[in-house]
């Protein structure tokens, strides 16, 4: 097994410095051969998909494509070894004779050029030997040549330079001074490649580091990343005929879900509890509290399990010496350590025979919990408000309950949020007006709430999320009056510059949709005033909660929608086809036995 970091382009395991390594094996010989960190291997850059000049990692394309390399081994020895060829030319032409290896004229014009502490003369050779090639070279010659020659052992050498004369000789070694410069193809035909990265474009999530969302909802979205999406992310990267390369085996993970980040807490927490029977003979027994905390405060649901250990590691493990001090401090005879987590504190109770002897208590830092933890002042009163405006109408209008409705949030630059997972995959032209409304929705209810005199600038990125929207419906994707397709770009002559009217549409859309949010919520202002109330005492809802208060409270009848199934589009197909009595179900029948009887 080769691994390889391909985003360590010069150090010890990059693939450049150790090409060379894997050429040493056999062909024949089974091997995998693992390229981690593949993204770092992009061949293209930035928006405009630019190519880059040159990269270390050019090679693998080779070896990705058909299974060989070509490299230049540089060997070790080999100005030597040419230096010497020069001077054995130099003799033949000046008068030395070789025949069957050895020298039989101007021996001593050919020892003067050399003392005995330097070659040809090797530890093995005496200077009545008389011959042409020292032994010394001879491991050179194998190394450069000998499996061209098919020479097995030293001895095939040695017998077939006693068949050279000089010029021979001269000739064979400018051979093996060829071939040791001359790129070889190694063959990896026979080798598994494991093509390891991370590509954040086919991930959209990833950039979300939110702490708030529930792991089970980012697992979801990473399930419905398909083998095509993945084909089309690494086009941002890589050329077509490279992606080509990579072929169509590919293993697409998916995010974590809660499940598996509980198994893992479970799985780091058996680990610690055998290694302390083993030690030390004490039973470990860990309450679901401590589970609970571990997985709150580790748990980054884009970043994977890396964070998590690290918790395990200064909630538990760090922590674990002090409470075993105890033992001896108290000189106490125990078999059980039972632990559990109540107010910031980590407890453990020393049980005897089923009897507890003795309690200690530690304090234990818990950032993101005393983050979440609700604040009950005017920031959380303003984002209770406002959230719950955003809540209301995406269940009002867009007939959809919010997963995740949080009023104090653990990431920098929010206080709150609203996720709501939309079961359909598309905007339609008639949801265009409510999708802005519900973006509007923060901010009149905190005008409804607080008057207009009292709206904090919380809205900002609605407001532009909401512009933003419109102007790709309206610009980008033809949904506004005409199906144009708008650009500022003047030299891009395949669109409409002239946006004037466009934006006039947009700013009316935004009065539309801020007058539909208005009275929307104004109609259901009990249901705003006690979900606000909630939120403002407590940091976060969750949806069966909060599908609770709004059945209570609501006054227009909606049905919500909980999935895609027939939500619209191939109802209504299939109710036009059956209404069309033009249209005869046998007709396709005929047409498809025809096509099939042409096939055959």
């Amino acid at each position: 097994l080769y691994k390889f970091d391909l985003g360590d382009k010069h150090g010890a395991d990059s693939f450049k410095n150790n090409i060379e390594e894997i050429c040493e094996y056999e062909e024949n010989e089974s091997l995998i051969i693992v390229l981690d960190e593949f993204q770092h291997s992009r061949t293209l850059k930035g928006p405009t998909r630019s190519e880059i000049d040159s990269d270390d990692n050019r090679k693998i394309w080779e070896l990705i494509d058909t299974g060989k390399i070509e490299y230049f081994n540089w060997y070790h020895g080999m100005n030597r070894f040419s230096d010497h060829i020069k001077k054995l030319k130099y003799f033949i032409s000046h008068g030395v004779k070789v025949e069957k290896g050895l020298i039989t004229k101007g021996w001593m014009l050919f020892t003067a050029e050399f003392n005995e502490d330097e070659p040809p003369f090797s530890t093995n050779t005496k200077k009545t030997d008389k011959k042409f090639i020292d032994e010394i070279y001879y491991d050179d010659i194998m190394d450069y040549a000998g499996s061209h020659y098919n020479f097995i052992l030293l001895s095939d050498l040695k017998e077939y330079l006693f068949t050279l004369n000089g010029d021979q000789t001269v000739d064979f070694l400018l051979d093996v001074q060829k071939l040791a410069n001359k790129p070889q193809i190694k063959n990896f035909t026979k080798a598994l490649i494991v093509v390891i990265g991370n590509l954040d474009e086919a991930y959209s999530m990833s950039d979300n580091l939110s702490a708030d969302i529930d792991a089970d909802t980012f697992h979801e979205a990473s399930l419905n990343i398909t083998f095509p999406q993945i084909k089309q992310a690494l086009t941002t990267r890589f050329r077509s005929e490279q992606i080509s390369r990579l072929g169509n085996i590919h293993i697409i993970y998916p995010a974590l879900n809660k499940k598996a980040y509980q198994n893992i807490i479970q799985s780091e927490l058996d680990k610690v509890k055998q290694q302390t029977l083993n030690h030390l003979d004490l039973e470990l027994v860990f309450d679901e509290s401590v589970r609970n905390l571990i997985y709150k405060e580790g748990v980054f649901p884009t970043q994977g399990v890396r964070p998590l250990l690290t918790t395990i590691n200064y909630l538990v493990k760090t922590n674990l010496p002090i409470f075993f001090s105890e033992i001896l401090l108290h000189d106490l005879i125990v078999s059980q350590l039972k632990f559990s987590v109540e107010n910031k504190s980590l407890i453990c109770k020393y049980v005897s025979e089923n009897v507890i002897v003795h309690t200690k208590e530690m304090s234990v830092e818990t950032p993101l919990e005393d983050i979440r933890i609700s604040k009950k002042d005017d920031i959380q009163a303003i984002t209770a408000v406002h959230e719950s405006g955003h809540a209301l109408i995406s269940a009002m209008l867009l007939k959809v309950i919010p997963d995740h409705v949080n009023s104090v949030s653990t990431e920098a630059d929010t206080s709150g949020f609203v996720y709501s997972k939309f079961p359909w995959k598309y905007v339609a032209k008639q949801d265009i007006i409510k999708r802005v409304a519900m973006y509007l929705g923060g901010f009149v209810a905190e005008e409804l709430v607080f008057g207009s005199e009292h709206v904090t600038t919380g809205s900002s990125s609605d407001i532009q999320s909401a512009t933003k929207f419109l102007s790709r419906m309206y610009k980008t994707e033809g949904l506004g009056d005409l199906p144009l397709y708008y650009d500022l770009n003047v030299t891009d002559n395949n669109a409409i510059h002239n946006v004037e009217n466009v934006e006039l549409q947009i700013r009316e859309t935004i009065k539309i949709a801020y007058s539909l949010a208005k009275e929307t919520i104004a109609k259901e202002m009990q249901l705003l005033l006690v979900l606000s109330d909630y939120l403002s005492d407590h940091s976060s809802i969750e949806k069966d909660v909060l599908r609770g208060i709004i059945e209570t409270y609501k006054v227009a009848d909606v049905e919500f929608l909980d999935s895609n199934d027939d939500v619209y589009y191939r109802r209504h197909l299939k109710k036009t086809v059956s209404n069309n009595k033009n249209i005869a179900p046998k007709m396709f029948e005929s047409v498809c036995l025809n096509r099939d009887n042409k096939k055959e």
